[in-house]
């Protein structure tokens, strides 16, 4: 039985941050292409760039927590998350956007780094994951709720007012933080110089099991990004309006809620390894039937919400149980560790996403041929590793 605690559900909501920033806009992504004057192709930087702020800032917010707490550090991201909210929402041009988002991306990077973080400040091994695990599915609520959300707020006031809509999210957050206990004992917090956390960074790059899981979630982060800066396109190709889209993406969204259900219980009979070995395998079948479809001419709106449904229950399995593999060997820089998996992941994840923007030009075979290469890498690369390892998080 899955047991829920406040804790559980705030680092939900916090983690949830990152992505339900993306997810909002996207039902209005087409209006604000107009709105801006721009193509398309040219608005799709707004996620790639903003993904890259967020990489950047984990190694800052890692740091900076284990030395000032995990709560400090959560307010001053989400400060900056803030200001580039209000930007975005007052931007006139594709320039003055793309500022926004590289702070909004910045801020938010507290959020995810500082969440893992905490959780890892409380426990360990099967109960690291199993809590990692619970925080993903109250994650998984905001890629469902926001593009409704973003929907209904761009159909009543526009799309600047959806930006709005994000600094009501964080000043929320900001509240919710302020009851929130710090994890991070005063005793447990390092006195950092620039020594120490090169120090640490090598460690971590260093360790097998770290460094093979960081590498793989570059190309997990990717998988998810392009799908994310093409939905809008695909399913606009495929006929459907932004209402429909909006509601599409909700319902592909539910799969993370089903898909956290399952891993749950997947890290209690066969660890965190194989859980996310299993379930990069469905991603990759996934992917093949997606692009064999648009190959043939029978993509459909239905069909392609069916298959990224199936996509969403993996994706998270793989992604959390990455992370708590990647933090495990480090209970003492529990938040450098956190840092430099997203800092590698969203950076390297995002680079892979222009590229493949840059290859397919909007087209649904060009693209779902990338996003098979993407899921066969990571099913293989977890496989390997799965194999290997004789213990898992029990």
């Amino acid at each position: 039985m899955i047991r829920i605690t406040w804790f559980a559900l705030y680092c939900g909501f916090l983690l949830s941050i990152s992505a339900f920033s993306i997810d909002i806009i996207l039902p209005a992504f087409l209006a604000i292409s107009d709105g801006l004057e721009i193509s398309v192709q040219q608005l799709q930087l707004i996620v790639p760039v903003y993904m890259i702020a967020l990489g950047l800032g984990n190694p800052l917010y890692g740091a900076l927590s284990d030395r000032i707490g995990r709560r400090p550090g959560i307010f001053i991201g989400l400060s900056i998350y803030l200001f580039g909210s209000v930007i975005c929402g007052l931007a006139s041009s594709l320039d003055t956007m793309l500022i926004g988002r590289f702070f909004q991306g910045f801020g938010a990077a507290a959020a995810p780094v500082l969440c893992r973080a905490m959780i890892r400040d409380r426990f360990e091994g099967m109960e690291l994951a199993q809590n990692m695990a619970i925080a993903s599915m109250f994650f998984a609520l905001g890629p469902m709720l926001a593009p409704l959300l973003g929907f209904g707020v761009y159909a009543l006031f526009g799309w600047r007012a959806v930006f709005g809509m994000l600094v009501l999210v964080g000043l929320t957050m900001v509240v919710a933080t302020w009851f929130q206990q710090e994890t991070l004992a005063v005793a447990a917090r390092r006195k950092r110089g620039l020594q120490l956390l090169w120090d640490d960074t090598l460690a971590i790059i260093r360790h097998p099991q770290s460094r093979h899981f960081i590498i793989l979630s570059c190309f997990c982060t990717a998988m998810v990004l392009t799908f994310l800066t093409h939905a809008p396109v695909i399913y606009d190709s495929l006929g459907a309006g932004s209402g429909v889209f909006a509601t599409m993406f909700a319902l592909c969204s539910l799969g993370i809620v089903a898909g956290q259900v399952i891993n749950h219980r997947l890290i209690k009979n066969v660890g965190a390894a194989r859980a996310a070995t299993y379930a990069a395998w469905v991603i990759a079948a996934t992917a093949l039937v997606i692009f064999l479809a648009s190959a043939n001419g029978h993509m459909t709106t239905g069909l392609f919400t069916a298959l990224m449904f199936s996509f969403n229950s993996c994706y998270l399995i793989v992604y959390s149980n990455f992370a708590s593999l990647t933090l495990e060997p480090h209970g003492e820089r529990a938040g450098s560790a956190a840092a430099m998996f997203g800092l590698l992941s969203y950076l390297f994840g995002s680079m892979i996403v222009v590229l493949v923007n840059f290859i397919t030009d909007a087209q649904l075979t060009h693209w779902a041929l990338c996003f098979v290469v993407l899921a066969v890498i990571t099913a293989v690369g977890a496989r390997r590793w799965s194999s290997r390892l004789s213990v898992t998080l029990e």
